[in-house]
């Protein structure tokens, strides 16, 4: 369970307004991140109606998404959601590097947090595994992180 750094008191995201820029590429992976991310936003007190989601074609889009979202100043933070799958060639590589350092940048320059939740898989099996199984769900991780940043910058800022 999410904790609280300055007590064990467990992070409710009751209150908090969060974003979701999310790829369509590879479909039913990237839809496991979104619905598991989304429930576990819920689980842990967000309403529905706090959380905005913005579906791009790819994970290379999802960066301005996500910008758009953090400009909005409706969202605490902001979680980009896409999958990525090594091929032959290096395009995944360098297209998960772009998008890691276009989130680092919307939240330098906006203040609004941001998460990467994108997976880079080498097989479709390992990318099953981290979008649409539970143990290991890189969706529902992701909401944590986004729980946790978005207490952690509305606190600092009382």
């Amino acid at each position: 369970m999410l904790t609280s750094s300055s007590s064990n008191a467990p992070v409710s995201a009751k209150n908090l307004r969060f974003g979701i820029a999310a790829a369509r590429y590879n479909e039913k992976l990237a839809d496991g991140l979104v619905t598991h991310c989304v429930a576990h936003l819920v689980a842990a007190g967000a309403a529905t109606r706090s959380i905005k989601i913005l579906r791009v074609p790819g994970t290379f889009e999802v960066t301005a998404a996500a910008n758009h979202l953090a400009r909005t100043g409706r969202c605490h933070c902001v979680i980009g959601l896409g999958v990525l799958l090594e091929g032959q060639t290096r395009h995944a590589e360098l297209i998960g590097a772009a998008v890691a350092h276009g989130l680092t940048t919307v939240s330098v320059q906006t203040g609004v947090p941001t998460i990467f939740g994108v997976v880079t898989a080498n097989t479709a099996a390992q990318a099953r595994v981290r979008c649409l199984g539970a143990k290991y769900n890189r969706g529902r991780e992701a909401a944590e992180a986004a729980i946790a940043m978005a207490d952690l910058c509305k606190r600092s800022r009382r």
